[in-house]
């Protein structure tokens, strides 16, 4: 079981516009048993946190009722701008910021950004990202935390494509090695966890900014549905018991 901690300075912003382009309706589906915005919220409720602040943004009516239905705070509606293809992370969450201060008061010292289409994204995870993010200023030189998962690659064998698939290197000098023994892993975000704290947030403009650190996630954790076929490989992750949720009774017990 995870201990409790203390986030009362914390918000989490789960974001869910309705527009998704490549796999339609995708925040207002059921994984396996649960909406796929409870996945995320069900990891929020079980990470140990307490006294945090977590809002669903959205721009669309229907997810905001499954929000509300599965005990989700929707305290607004998100501008329609801030739902397009263009509109960034950073202007979510900086709007999530600048309305909670204005209409409520609310002052948060950390923001964690936690996307619904990362629904393996354990409690445990949450859990981690915090305790790393708000350890006392004395310890930590940290400002952001970002979920990454290993890519076994040298740069050797990642190409540019142009627009008749003609291959050129992204290093016309690293050497060639594909085993993947062989290779120092490198490392993507994988859009599952952003932690930040705010200040850094709003002064540097990035979810990446110079002291973040890394919280490494298996390919399983990191999985992000966007397309149909994230869609088939979620549902067959959940089928075979892979997920966190395989695990729920170790997380509360």
């Amino acid at each position: 079981m995870l201990n409790h901690m203390n986030a009362s300075q914390l918000l989490i912003v789960i974001p869910a516009r309705g527009g998704s382009k490549g796999l339609p309706g995708k925040n207002t589906k059921t994984l396996g048993d649960y909406p796929v915005l409870q996945w995320t919220s069900d990891a929020i409720a079980l990470s140990g946190l307490v006294n945090y602040r977590c809002i669903l943004s959205t721009d669309n009516q229907e997810i905001a009722t499954i929000g509300k239905s599965i005990g989700l705070d929707v305290p607004f509606i998100r501008p329609s701008e801030l739902a397009t293809d263009t509109a960034t992370a950073i202007d979510v969450v900086e709007h999530a910021l600048n309305w909670l201060d204005r209409e409520q008061d609310f002052q948060a010292k950390y923001l964690m950004l936690l996307q619904p289409t990362s629904p393996f994204r354990s409690p445990q995870i949450i859990h981690e990202a915090f305790s790393l993010l708000s350890r006392p200023e004395t310890e930590n030189d940290t400002d952001a935390i970002v979920g990454v998962k290993p890519i076994y690659r040298s740069l050797g064998t990642l190409f540019y494509a142009d627009e008749k698939n003609s291959l050129s290197p992204l290093e016309q000098q690293a050497k060639l090695t594909t085993r993947r023994q062989d290779v120092r892993a490198l490392y993507t975000p994988n859009g599952a966890m952003y932690a930040i704290k705010s200040d850094t947030l709003k002064t540097q403009k990035t979810l990446f900014p110079k002291n973040s650190k890394a919280i490494l996630m298996d390919q399983i954790q990191s999985h992000d549905i966007d397309e149909p076929m994230d869609w088939m490989m979620a549902t067959a992750y959940v089928n075979a018991k892979l997920s966190w949720r395989s695990n729920e009774r170790e997380v509360i017990k």
